[in-house]
């Protein structure tokens, strides 16, 4: 992948970005700029992971459902990316507010798309306040976090429209298959799984054994735990996320420090080893942040996970707002 496609319209247009850049405030391009980060990659599967550990829906389908939408959206930004293969404007052209390089490629906005996907997500799924009010926060978030994208130069203004819209498709087509069909979940990761191998087919090579990987941990996991019911406590899942944070950290290390590759021949076909071994390491990283809620069950009487509930601000498994005002009063005390 080279980003040597260009698409002949305005929406692909760097001359689009330096108008729409040059028609807003200083101030107001200085904060899409830190808005941005609003939809990076580790933002939004950080909030759906924390929904899907801590989430108030007693039905934890819906939670998974989320995890699911996730994987999916993943799947499809990364292989369509490798699919229409264009480069970002900072290379088509000379944008002065742009940063000088930026990786990846640009079409569609990945920022766009998961920003759509999760905060759309969430809005359909969460309980807390009223309907409407979801749906305007989580409509703020992913305009700016769109405009954004544009506003710094490092996407078209096609890439994030196009983003956006693959995001609520998503959205609407886990609700829409979740309304019809019993294994919806399921069905979500097999479907980023053939998405994504499709997309390596045509010569995609962005993210495919995170995409990959991702989508079968989904598969296998989900198969083994939809038909459980897991009840831990707040505390439990803390310990249990804390303890899974350095197996994380070194299968990321360990990635980053694998610059080669090995490849074996089998029956006429060249397997690339390194590549069979990421894809192996997101499957099992993400496989373990599914079970979770069943692993910490396990230790909802362990002393750690006790103490961890009576110092945090839980009830059951989800955050208490009262014992959170409590916290903050007992702070305020020892400050005066």
């Amino acid at each position: 992948m080279s980003g040597s496609r260009e698409l002949p319209t305005f929406l692909w247009d760097a001359e689009t970005n330096q108008a729409i850049h040059d028609a807003l405030p200083n101030f107001f391009v200085e904060f899409l700029a830190l808005f941005t980060r609003m939809g990076d990659g580790a933002t939004v599967v950080t909030l759906a992971i924390i929904f899907y550990w801590f989430g108030a829906w007693r039905d934890w389908r819906k939670r998974g459902m989320l995890m699911a939408i996730a994987v999916t959206t993943l799947a499809m930004s990364a292989g369509l990316k490798g699919v229409f293969d264009v480069a970002r404007p900072v290379y088509v052209a000379d944008l002065a507010f742009a940063p000088a390089e930026y990786p990846g490629l640009s079409t569609p906005s990945a920022h766009a798309m998961g920003s759509a996907a999760i905060y759309g997500g969430l809005a359909v799924v969460m309980e807390t306040g009223k309907k409407w009010q979801r749906y305007l926060v989580a409509g703020v978030i992913i305009s700016l976090v769109a405009l954004s994208r544009v506003v710094i130069g490092v996407h078209f203004l096609g890439d994030v429209v196009l983003g956006v819209a693959l995001g609520l498709f998503i959205v609407w087509f886990a609700i829409w298959l979740a309304n019809r069909n019993p294994r919806s979940i399921l069905l979500l990761f097999v479907f980023a799984f053939v998405f994504a191998v499709i997309a390596i087919l045509l010569g995609s090579s962005e993210f495919v054994t995170m995409s990959t990987g991702t989508a079968l941990g989904g598969i296998v996991t989900w198969t083994l735990i939809k038909n459980r019911q897991p009840k831990p406590i707040g505390g439990a899942i803390v310990l249990f996320g804390i303890l899974l944070v350095p197996a994380l950290l070194g299968f990321r290390i360990l990635d980053a420090l694998i610059v080669f590759d090995i490849t074996i021949i089998v029956a006429g076909l060249d397997i690339p080893i390194m590549a069979w071994f990421r894809t192996a390491g997101y499957a099992a990283i993400f496989g373990l942040a599914l079970a979770v809620p069943l692993l910490a069950e396990r230790f909802n009487d362990h002393q750690h996970a006790l103490y961890l509930q009576r110092v945090l601000p839980f009830t059951g498994r989800t955050i208490d707002p009262e014992r959170v005002d409590e916290r903050i009063e007992q702070l305020s005390d020892r400050a005066d």
